[in-house]
C-alpha cells in the first residue's frame, strides 16, 4: 500500500514538471509576435524601429519579409503569421472581396502619396499624342492614378465610379489616346525609361532615386487618399488582443515619426 502511495506520488510529480514545463514554453511562444513585413526600405525601417518599441514591452516582434504584395495576406489569413506591414486599406479590402475573407486594418500607419514622374517631359501638359503611362496593375491603385490623370484634366472617368475600383475601362473620354501600360507595383520605378509618364508612390521613388519634390503631379491631404493608408492588418478576432495593443504602441511613436519626416518627407500619419 504504501509503495502504491509512493509510486502515485511520483507520477503525480512528474506530471507537474511536464505541466510547467509546457506551460513555461506556451508562455513563452505568447509573447512572440510574427509579422509579414514588406521587403522595401520604408517598411524595414519602420520595422526595425517597432522591433525596440515591443521588445521594451516584453514582447519579441519576429520579422518575416515577403517580396510579394500577395503572400502576406495569406499568411496572415492561415494564421502562420499574427499580422502583416504592407497594404493600405483599399487593397485589404480587395483582397477580402476576392477571397471571402475578413482581415482587418488595425492600426494604421502612415499614407504614401503617390506621384506622377517623367524623365522626358516637365509639366503635364507637354504629354504627346499617344503617350505612354505605367500605372499599377492591382485594382485597388490602378484607379488611383487614373484619378490623378483626371484631375490634371488629361482624361474622364465614368461618371459615379470609385477611386479604389476605377480601372482603364471606365475612360470615357481619352482626348490624347493615352496608352497605359500596367505594371506590378515593385516594378514601377524599372518602367520610367521607356515610358513618357509614370505613377509611382513616394516611397518607391525615393528608393528609385527620384526626388519627390520632382514629381509633376502628386497627390496631398486634399486628395481622396485616406483609402489608401498604410496599416498593420490582422484577422478580425485579434483586433483587441494584447499584442495588438503592443504592435500599435510600436509603430505609432515619435521615433517612427523621426524615420517618416527625416526620409519621406511627403508621408502622412493620421495618429501624430
Amino acid at each position: 500500500m504504501a509503495l502504491r502511495k509512493l509510486g502515485l506520488y511520483i507520477i503525480s510529480i512528474f506530471a507537474l514538471v511536464i505541466l510547467v514545463a509546457c506551460g513555461n514554453k506556451v508562455s513563452g511562444e505568447d509573447k512572440v509576435i510574427t509579422l509579414a513585413v514588406f521587403d522595401d526600405p520604408v517598411f524595414k525601417e519602420i520595422a526595425d524601429v517597432a522591433v525596440e518599441k515591443v521588445a521594451e514591452q516584453g514582447y519579441k516582434l519576429d520579422l518575416k519579409y515577403v517580396s510579394d504584395i500577395v503572400t502576406p495576406n495569406k499568411l496572415v489569413d492561415s494564421g502562420e503569421v499574427y499580422a502583416n506591414f504592407f497594404q493600405h486599406y483599399a487593397y485589404m479590402n480587395e483582397y477580402n472581396k476576392a477571397n471571402n475573407s475578413n482581415l482587418v486594418g488595425a492600426i494604421e500607419v502612415f499614407i504614401d502619396p503617390a506621384g506622377l514622374y517623367s524623365k522626358k517631359i516637365t509639366s503635364i501638359n507637354q504629354l504627346p499624342n499617344g503617350a505612354k503611362v505605367s500605372i499599377p496593375n492591382d485594382p485597388a491603385n490602378n484607379g488611383r492614378a487614373l484619378f490623378m490623370l483626371q484631375k490634371e484634366g488629361v482624361l474622364k472617368l465614368r461618371e459615379g465610379v470609385s477611386v479604389t475600383e476605377a480601372k482603364v475601362n471606365d475612360i470615357v473620354e481619352n482626348p490624347k489616346n493615352l496608352k497605359f501600360i500596367e505594371v506590378e507595383q515593385q516594378m514601377l520605378g524599372r518602367t520610367l525609361e521607356d515610358v513618357d509618364l509614370g505613377f509611382m508612390f513616394t516611397a518607391i521613388a525615393v528608393s528609385s532615386g527620384l526626388n519627390p519634390d520632382e514629381a509633376i503631379v502628386i497627390e496631398n491631404e486634399k486628395d481622396d487618399i485616406q483609402p489608401f493608408t498604410i496599416v498593420i492588418t490582422t484577422r478580425s478576432e485579434d483586433t483587441d488582443s494584447e499584442k495588438t495593443k503592443v504592435l500599435q504602441k510600436a509603430f505609432q511613436n515619435d521615433e517612427v515619426y523621426k524615420v517618416l519626416k527625416e526620409n519621406y518627407p511627403l508621408v502622412l500619419t493620421s495618429w501624430k
